[in-house]
């Protein structure tokens, strides 16, 4: 393992990258290096166009770090599945009691089946949402959500009959960009 520097000044392990991996992803199409802004103006591109055609995102960071890594959790306090954890990845995630769901609350009757209501993770502004879907009886601490709500670390989620706590872990400068 070698650290060098390439022309552009960026340290890199050349045991692991063949060329200098900081300009190979903010190269534009003439090959000079761009500004953060327009990188992260062209992340977001690429986030909007990796919506499916079932809304589901493709991981943008699952293609850059070879996983789908864990940007925050709900851990369920109350409710058939008390004790469980649920990992929560950057994109939305929609939680129903399906099995293929991205959360499978699959043993409280009083979750909608599917889309009951979806967590959504913006990386490129670290914002939590919780976004209504089409189950009933979902609250963000005593208020029924009816609109998006963004999500703070201990937030208390109620879902069906299952009572969550919101665990952020991408926060301030903790992120996977």
């Amino acid at each position: 393992m070698a650290i060098v520097q390439c022309e552009n000044g960026h340290y890199y392990d050349d045991a692991k990258y063949a060329s200098c991996p900081h300009c190979r992803d903010a190269a534009a199409e003439d090959g000079s290096t761009v500004s953060f802004a327009e990188e992260e103006a062209r992340v977001g591109e690429k986030l909007a166009a990796m919506v499916g055609s079932d809304e589901r995102t493709v991981g943008i960071f699952q293609s850059r770090m070879k996983a789908d890594p864990v940007v925050a959790w709900i851990v369920c306090t109350k409710g058939p599945e008390r004790g469980r954890d649920y990992r929560i990845h950057s994109g939305r995630n929609f939680i129903g009691r399906a099995y293929g769901m991205d959360i499978p609350i699959a043993d409280d009757p009083a979750v909608s089946r599917e889309k009951h209501c979806s967590i959504v993770f913006d990386p490129l502004h670290g914002d939590f949402l919780l976004v209504p879907g089409e189950g009933t009886g979902t609250y963000v601490g005593d208020q029924i959500l009816t609109a998006p709500v963004s999500l703070s670390d201990d937030d208390v989620v109620k879902i069906g009959d299952s009572v969550f706590v919101f665990v952020a872990f991408c926060k301030g400068e903790r992120t996977w960009l």
